[in-house]
C-alpha cells in the first residue's frame, strides 16, 4: 500500500504521539500547560505532517508560504520560554515517532523526511532567534529556572530573592470546543505575559495548571485575582505558606491536595487555604471514621436526585430558596425531598445537628467516591 495514503488519515493519530513522546523526553516540554501541549500543539505537528506528505505525495519541496506558518509556530515557542535546543529536538524525535508508525516501503519516506528536517529546522531556529531578541528571553528563562528550583527545593542564593513566599496553584478555566485549538495556548500565554511583569513573583507551569510563588508583602490573592481578570472568570485555585525557602516544596504539595480537594468537592472556583476547607481536608484522610460517615448516605444511592438536593442544600447554606432555584424545581419539591431524605437516612436536614452531621457525610461520600 502507498504509505502516503495510509499516513494522511491517521496524521492526528500520529501528531498524538508524536507530542507525547516529546513531553516524555524533553523536559521543557513538560512545562507547558496539558491543554497546550495536547490542544495546539498537537493540531501543529499534525499539519506539518501532513505538509510533509503533501510534498512527498506530489514529488516537490515545500515552498515558502507553506513553510511560514510552521516557522512561525516554532517560533512561538520562544514566547512559551522553551529553550532553542528543545524547540529542535522536536523534529528529529517526531519524525522517528512517525517512521515507527510506517508500514511498509520506508526508503522514499526516509530520504524525503531527511530533506524536509532540511528545509524547516534552519528557518525555526532563525525565526525563533529573531522572536528572542525581541523578549526579555534571558529574564524570562531565569525566573522560570528559579521557580523550578525552589519547587524542587534545590539550594538557591540570589539577594532578589524573598526568604518566605505564598505558593499558590491554579488550573486555567477549560475552552470551548468552539474557541479552537489555539484558545488555550493564547490564554496560557497572556498569563504568563501578565505574571512576568509582577515583581518578585516567580512562575511556571505543571500539566494543565500554574505555579505561583508569591513573595512575602504581595497579597497572593490580588494575584490570584489577575489570573482570574485575564481568563475573565474565576479560576479554582489554593495557597500554602512556606514560611522559608526551603519549605517550599511542602507549601507546594500542600497547595495541590487544597486545590484538588476543592475541585473534587465542586467548591465554587476562588482561592482555597487550608483553613477553608480544614474540616474537609481532615475527613479526606483515611479511616473509619470517614467510611462511617459516607455510609450515611449510601441508603440514597438509588436516588441521585435526593442527593443532589442535599448538596444543593448544604451549599447554598442551608438556604432552600437558593437551593431550589440552584436545582430548577418548586421550593416545595425541595421541601418534599428534604423529607424523604430524612425518611430514607434518620438524619433531618432543616435540623442544626442533623445538618452538620448531613454536611459532613456528603463531603465523605463524595471523597470515598471520587477515591474509588
Amino acid at each position: 500500500m502507498d504509505p502516503v495514503a495510509e499516513l494522511f488519515p491517521r496524521s492526528g493519530e500520529i501528531a498524538a504521539a508524536m507530542m507525547a513522546r516529546c513531553a516524555a523526553e524533553i523536559p521543557a516540554y513538560r512545562l507547558l500547560p496539558a491543554t497546550v501541549l495536547e490542544g495546539d500543539l498537537v493540531a501543529n505537528a499534525a499539519a506539518v505532517f501532513e505538509l510533509f506528505l503533501t510534498t512527498v505525495a506530489e514529488d516537490r519541496r515545500p515552498t515558502s508560504d507553506e513553510l511560514s506558518l510552521p516557522i512561525a509556530w516554532g517560533a512561538e515557542r520562544a514566547r512559551d520560554g522553551l529553550p532553542l535546543e528543545a524547540v529542535l529536538k522536536v523534529y528529529p524525535l517526531a519524525a522517528s515517532v512517525a517512521w515507527e508508525l510506517v508500514d511498509g516501503d520506508r526508503a522514499v519516506l526516509g530520504a524525503r523526511m531527511l530533506d524536509f528536517l532540511g528545509e524547516v529546522m534552519p528557518r525555526v531556529a532563525e525565526a525563533y532567534l529573531r522572536e528572542r531578541d525581541d523578549l526579555d528571553w534571558e529574564h524570562r528563562e531565569d525566573r522560570q529556572n528559579l521557580a523550578a528550583s525552589l519547587l524542587a527545593g534545590r539550594p538557591v542564593r540570589r539577594r532578589e530573592l524573598a526568604e518566605s513566599y505564598d505558593v499558590v496553584v491554579f488550573h486555567l478555566p477549560a475552552q470551548p470546543a468552539s474557541a479552537g485549538s489555539r484558545a488555550a495556548t493564547d490564554l496560557f500565554r497572556a498569563v504568563r505575559s501578565d505574571l512576568d511583569t509582577q515583581p518578585g513573583v516567580l512562575v511556571t507551569f505543571k500539566g494543565d495548571g500554574g505555579v505561583l510563588l508569591v513573595p512575602a508583602g504581595v497579597a497572593a490573592d490580588a494575584v490570584a485575582a489577575r489570573v482570574d481578570e485575564i481568563c475573565g472568570r474565576r479560576c479554582t485555585a489554593a495557597a500554602a505558606h512556606a514560611e522559608t525557602r526551603s519549605d517550599i516544596p511542602a507549601a507546594h504539595s500542600e497547595a495541590v491536595e487544597i486545590l484538588a480537594l476543592a475541585e473534587n468537592l465542586r467548591r465554587p472556583a476562588r482561592l482555597y487555604r487550608l483553613a477553608d476547607l480544614a474540616i474537609e481536608y481532615q475527613l479526606a484522610q483515611p479511616g473509619p471514621a470517614r467510611e462511617a460517615l459516607a455510609l450515611v448516605l449510601a441508603p440514597l444511592e438509588d436516588h441521585p436526585h435526593l442527593i443532589d438536593a442535599l448538596r444543593a442544600f448544604v451549599t447554598s447554606d442551608y438556604n432552600r430558596g437558593e437551593a431550589a432555584t440552584a436545582l430548577n424545581i418548586h421550593r416545595n419539591t425541595l421541601t418534599y425531598r428534604l423529607g424523604r431524605i430524612q425518611l430514607i437516612t434518620g438524619y433531618d436536614a432543616t435540623r442544626p445537628a442533623d445538618a452538620r452531621h448531613l454536611a459532613a457525610a456528603m463531603t465523605a461520600y463524595d471523597i470515598v467516591r471520587q477515591n474509588g
